[in-house]
């Protein structure tokens, strides 16, 4: 058990709040945003400091640190936030949902997995990897770094997914695919095919490529 700092003072903040307080193991003991969207000193009843100035409230001998819980700029802004406070010598706790049924090789840190995840035996997942409600992740797949796994998504088993990549609901990929870093896929999607890094992939059973990730970063 570790006191933690968690990421953010949003919505999804929110929900994690709601899972980690409940399930554990880890106490969450503040918040923390970039200052020019600290709105307030306390967020869920906790205090909430400056991503600026953390080390002034939570040292990083007396904390953990959980998220940012977020996709935005494909990923690129978790991944920055992560790799800062490494060098500013914090380190990151997961949250794995008690319900998940866990038989991975191995888990990278600052992971959060939510409800009903099946990660089958021999798989292997990243650090800073999001996995939301009813992911499978067959045997012997790969799930790169700082990826964002959305709701009832699956993996069939030996699949690879490349560091940096936002899968949305309800997609599926097929035995063996490759999915190279900084992908899109687009909800609903059926991925049967190799896809090179910074694919999007827009439409309900499609695997195409029609164009870049770099075309889209900004929106999301």
């Amino acid at each position: 058990m570790a006191d933690i700092v968690l990421w953010g003072a949003g919505q999804i903040a929110d929900v994690a709040r709601v899972y980690i307080d409940k399930h554990g193991p880890d106490k969450i003991v503040g918040f923390t945003v970039d200052a020019e969207y600290k709105k307030s000193d306390t967020f869920a009843g906790r205090p909430l400091v400056a991503w600026e100035e953390l080390e002034k409230f939570f040292p990083p001998d007396k904390v953990k640190l959980l998220g940012p819980l977020s996709f935005r700029k494909l990923n690129d802004f978790r991944t920055k936030r992560y790799n800062e406070a490494k060098e500013r010598g914090y380190q990151h706790t997961n949250f794995i949902h008690p319900s998940c049924h866990n038989y991975a090789e191995s888990i990278g840190d600052n992971c959060f997995i939510l409800d009903n995840c099946i990660l089958q035996p021999f798989s292997r997942i990243g650090n800073n990897v999001m996995f939301w409600t009813d992911v499978h992740v067959g045997h012997h797949c790969i799930i790169g770094d700082n990826c964002f796994i959305s709701s009832c998504t699956g993996f069939s088993s030996n699949a690879t997914v490349g560091e940096n990549c936002i899968i949305s609901g309800r997609t599926s990929v097929d035995y063996g695919v490759e999915i190279g870093p900084r992908c899109f896929i687009g909800m609903g999607a059926n991925v049967h095919k190799n896809l090179p890094a910074e694919s999007v992939v827009r439409a309900v059973n499609s695997a195409k490529a029609r164009y870049t990730t770099q075309r889209i970063k900004h929106l999301l």
